[in-house]
């Protein structure tokens, strides 16, 4: 066969190829997404039987020995339809070429299952990304597969191929047909994947809620999305191509958005425009972005517009400004201060207020602090005042803790006032803070508290007051292991004086009493209290038994020296009878303890009045009862 023959037998063969290949193309096109196992089958069976076709065309070269391309559609199969395709159509090549028989029936099933082998080679292509490049490889790896049977082929036959150049021919042929297939391929693979991204982008653009559209350079519309259609008032986008503002718009308001479209084509950068029109009596306010349409050379084709509709947003807007200043009225006028801390501690917002109760502050230097910045600052200026049980920064410290925990409490400022504090969470973490003066209640109350807990004829802690002391007292005592002393006082003959000299000078006598108790104690730590009738009780927070008994001397002898005449008293004067009470480890709770002070002054009154005695000096029993009234 001349090499003439050959190459038109090489486009015959071509051409059947080709027809496959568009069959399988045309079928691809109707399918959505990757190939099923049964389509795989069916691009196998195809190029398959493509092959068996090839094989019973002409082609003989020499005796026995045909040429035809049988190993390319084997091998290109692998681009489209992986192993699966490639083991269908090598089973269906082969069944063919054992149909068909003779000497070279053998050699033909090696050769296609090289053609096998290149198919997978071309799968692992797919799947790594099939490039231009890769379509080259493949063509020489087949090419390759037709010349190994110059090897495999009766020497003779191969002397007579090469003798005239044949096998170069041959060579040549499969290269250029399986390259011609594999780009083939290449390019359908391109194909359905630009225009699946160009559906894509058509769904995404006509799903857009914003106008989206392009115009040529005289304001036509060459493309528009459905937003745009439904914004300018038009039945559907495709109605709009052709068409110009003007013919949706009004004439004023058309010419100002041509103007705007001219400025942005002798300026053709991306820029940002507020446009409004009128609708329906109702003003749409617009937002839209131009940015330029160009050629591949760079040349503005046209204009590309987005824009959106925010009419509505324009209205918010105008609702929140009203609303900022009434609430910024609000704050400035309310009687409370207000200050406002984000997520982080730092103080955002505060009002006229505030300012008066914490006058350091201003907007230069304490917007941002931390509220633990602005307590200390108050501390060290001495506009704020701290317990005196507490160091600064600890108190510092667990104000802050308070306020994150939105727990109510109290600051007393450096000029006397008491300040009660809210606090309120907010949404992003932070929280917000109310500052209400509370002086005069304050003061109200500690009256109020001051007249329940003073007995109001000598100025002294009364019962109340004098039983709420005496449990605390008691409970510091046993948690300081420390010591703790009680004097039960009683005014002899009392009630004598009282017939003799009447009620007002009895309560003169009380209120004298009082005041050489008062005087004889220690000032903000020992409690004089008033218990009932002519009897008080003393209250020694750290004075030991023997220290107390020589206070109680003292006391005795102070009273003495008032010189008070009481003429139904064997002494002649006032006088008094004192129990003294210490705490000890056998004393569980302050109720024993003042039961041993009574018992104590029941002894010093047995023992004649104007006698001082300590629990266990005489000796009384502790199950002794003594009536609670008044001694005469």
């Amino acid at each position: 066969m001349a090499v003439s023959d050959v190459l038109i037998l090489f486009l015959a063969q071509l051409g059947v190829i080709s027809l496959a290949l568009t069959i399988c193309s045309i079928a691809r096109n109707q399918m959505a997404g990757d190939l099923s196992l049964s389509r795989k089958a069916a691009n196998g069976l195809l190029f398959g039987s493509t092959a068996v076709l090839l094989m019973h065309m002409p082609g003989e070269l020499i005796q026995e020995f045909r040429f035809d391309l049988r190993i390319v559609p084997l091998a290109v199969v692998g681009l489209i339809s992986g192993p699966i395709g490639a083991g269908v159509a090598a089973i269906v090549a082969s069944a063919g070429r054992v149909w068909i028989g003779g000497s070279g029936a053998f050699l033909g099933l090696i050769g296609i299952s090289f053609a096998f082998g290149v198919a997978c080679l071309g799968s692992f292509l797919v799947k790594r990304g099939f490039k231009s490049s890769d379509a080259l490889l493949l063509a020489l790896v087949n090419a390759g597969v037709a010349y190994s049977f110059l090897f495999l082929v009766p020497t003779e036959v191969r002397e007579q191929l090469t003798r005239a150049n044949v096998h170069l021919v041959l060579l040549l042929m499969n290269f250029v047909g399986t390259a011609i297939a594999s780009f083939f391929v290449y390019i359908d693979r391109n194909r359905r994947e630009h225009a699946r991204l160009n559906d894509l982008h058509r769904q995404i653009v006509s799903a857009l809620p914003d106008a989206l559209s392009v115009k040529d350079l005289e304001g036509r519309f060459l493309i528009a999305n459905k937003a745009t259609a439904n914004l300018m008032g038009a039945s559907n986008p495709k109605e709009m191509v052709g068409k110009s503002d003007f013919d949706y718009y009004r004439a004023e308001e058309a010419s100002l958005f041509w103007a705007q479209e001219q400025g942005f084509i002798e300026d053709p950068v991306p820029q940002v425009l507020d446009q409004q029109f009128e609708r329906n009596g109702q003003v749409v306010h617009l937002r839209t972005i131009k940015a330029p349409y160009a050629g591949r050379d760079g040349k503005l084709l046209g204009i590309v517009s987005h824009t959106s509709d925010v009419t509505k947003q324009k209205s918010l807007q105008a609702e929140l400004v009203a609303t900022q200043v009434l609430l910024q009225t609000a704050m400035s006028e309310m009687a409370d201060g207000l200050a406002m801390f984000d997520r982080d501690g730092r103080l955002v917002m505060w009002n006229r207020r505030y300012l008066e109760f914490f006058p350091y502050v201003d907007e230069q230097s304490c917007y941002g602090c931390t509220l633990g910045e602005l307590l200390t600052a108050g501390v060290l200026r001495g506009l704020i005042s701290v317990p005196e049980n507490v160091a600064p920064m600890t108190w510092v410290d667990e104000e802050v803790a308070r306020s994150q925990a939105a727990a109510e409490s109290e600051l007393r400022l450096g000029d006397g006032r008491w300040i009660a504090k809210i606090t309120r969470p907010v949404g992003d973490g932070g929280w917000v803070t109310l500052y209400n003066d509370v002086s005069e209640r304050k003061a109200a109350v500690h009256q109020l508290e001051r007249l329940a807990s003073k007995d109001g004829l000598t100025e002294l802690s009364n019962r109340r007051a004098f039983d709420r002391e005496l449990e605390l007292a008691f409970s510091l005592a046993k948690q300081s292991s420390g010591v703790l002393s009680l004097f039960m006082i009683d005014i002899d003959h009392f009630k004598a004086y009282n017939d003799t000299y009447g009620h007002p000078a009895g309560d003169d006598v009380l209120r004298k009493v009082a005041t050489v108790l008062q005087s004889g104690s220690r000032e903000h730590v020992d409690v004089v209290a008033r218990y009932g009738g002519e009897e008080f009780a003393v209250i020694l927070p750290g004075v030991s038994a023997d220290d107390s008994h020589d206070v109680a001397t003292r006391l005795s002898a102070a009273v003495r020296k008032l010189e008070i005449p009481h003429i139904g008293s064997p002494k002649g004067r006032v006088t008094i009878s004192i129990g003294v009470a210490s705490a000890d480890e056998n004393v569980v709770d302050s109720q024993i303890l003042l039961k041993r002070c009574d018992e104590a002054l029941y002894a010093a009154k047995a023992a004649g009045r104007d006698k001082v005695r300590a629990y266990g000096e005489d000796k009384v029993p502790i199950s002794v009862t003594v009536p609670r009234r008044s001694r005469r």
